[in-house]
């Protein structure tokens, strides 16, 4: 079972959260989807500040921890 990570993201970045999990860390798109059918998931957020993040991909692809992972 995957836990997750505690990050700091900056606000008004953008970021692009890896779908495949293929990446090296699990969480940021490195490109490693290349000849899938998976695309990289974009996101900002809003205030910089700690974020759990999901190296799981059990939440519908978002790229933030929702609990998936215990179910």
């Amino acid at each position: 079972m995957a836990t997750p990570i505690k990050i700091n993201l900056d606000a008004n970045k953008e970021y692009y959260y890896c779908t495949c999990g293929k990446s090296e860390d699990g969480l940021f798109c490195n490109g490693s989807h290349q000849g899938t059918s998976f695309t990289p998931s974009q996101f900002s957020v809003e205030k910089s500040k700690d974020y759990y993040m999901c190296p799981c991909k059990q939440n519908d692809g978002e790229p933030f921890c929702n609990g998936a992972h215990a179910k």
